[in-house]
């Protein structure tokens, strides 16, 4: 199946790298990665039963792609660095 994603240019990039190093393709190296992912089972102590700060929605959520929220992110990041 064929299917487009998002990366931010420096994880791209370092995938890229591993994928080369490796010898492999990048979607054979997301796959196994993503494989991997699957078959590990979390630990206890990490599975959460519920949400750890209370949230109440007082309307409908935005919808935000995967780059708006990387977005949002970044700039909390650089705000907590005192970068402007």
């Amino acid at each position: 199946m064929r299917t487009t994603i998002d990366l931010p240019e420096p994880l791209f990039h370092r995938a890229k790298l591993l994928a080369v190093q490796r010898r492999v393709t990048l979607k054979k190296l997301i796959t196994e990665v993503l494989e991997t992912a699957f078959h590990e089972t979390p630990p206890a102590s990490r599975r959460m039963t519920s949400p750890p700060v209370p949230f109440e929605a007082t309307g409908p959520l935005p919808a935000l792609s995967n780059r708006e929220i990387a977005d949002l992110f970044e700039e909390e990041d650089l705000r907590k660095a005192g970068i402007p």
